[in-house]
């Protein structure tokens, strides 16, 4: 799938292929892009109800994910699978390096290390 076309990507439309970690009033401080990547992770950053970063090369549907943030409106951060399930969530963002973790413990992601090693790419 094509992630830097035309169309405008709300939280569904990353479930085609991204993993997405959804953050509300909270920063990630430095990112290595690289790890995101191997992770299929995108990060959609909101700072007052208002998009302020993310690392998604596409264009964003912003209302899309408001409309998530206000159904869940005690939570902070939000980790949604290939899948489009809900992951992970939580009030307060954990270091980066436990969303990592929480991250490769998923099964499609331990799917994809396998995959990674027999292919030399890890």
């Amino acid at each position: 799938m094509d992630f830097t076309s035309r169309t405008r990507y709300g939280v569904k439309g990353f479930s085609l292929g991204k993993r997405v970690l959804i953050l509300r009033d909270v920063q990630l401080g430095e990112i290595n892009e690289d790890d995101f990547k191997e992770r299929k992770l995108v990060y959609v950053q909101f700072l007052s109800d208002t998009l302020s970063a993310t690392n998604f090369e596409g264009e964003i549907e912003p209302e899309s994910f408001k409309e998530f943030l206000d159904i869940r409106p005690t939570e902070n951060w939000f980790l949604i699978g290939l899948d489009g399930g809900l992951k992970s969530k939580g009030s307060k963002l954990p270091k980066i390096s436990d969303i990592f973790r929480i991250i490769d413990a998923m099964p499609m992601r331990q799917s994809e290390m396998r995959k990674g090693k027999k292919d030399g790419k890890f």
